[in-house]
């Protein structure tokens, strides 16, 4: 028995590895079909409008990331006025590091 220092795949890797397996093996098992059906998909995908798929996604895009972008900035200016609000206290007496609430302005 080996000891391996490689920790476990991820779920999802592990899938799409045996995803590639399950793919080589068709491969090596019906080589004729496998070029069939990798032409068909992509005559598939020249043939797709993709100027009718683009247009709407950046158009959606557009629209949603301004109000996105804001909500987030909102969210980390509360995270980082919460973390102002409470701050070890050994930090000014030299005691044990706790965390208080600061009531009023901090000192400068």
């Amino acid at each position: 028995m080996s000891l391996s220092t490689h920790s476990s795949p991820h779920p999802a890797e592990a899938c799409l590895h045996h995803a590639f397996e399950k793919v080589e093996d068709y491969v090596r098992r019906e080589p004729a079909k496998a070029v069939a059906t990798a032409l068909g998909a992509g005559l598939l995908l020249k043939l797709l409008p993709t100027r009718a798929f683009a247009k709407p996604l950046t158009a959606a895009a557009a629209t949603l990331l301004p109000p996105t972008l804001v909500g987030l900035g909102l969210i980390k200016a509360l995270e980082l006025c919460l973390q102002a609000d409470v701050r070890p206290a050994g930090a000014r007496n030299g005691a044990e590091a706790t965390t208080e609430k600061l009531d009023g302005p901090l000192p400068v």
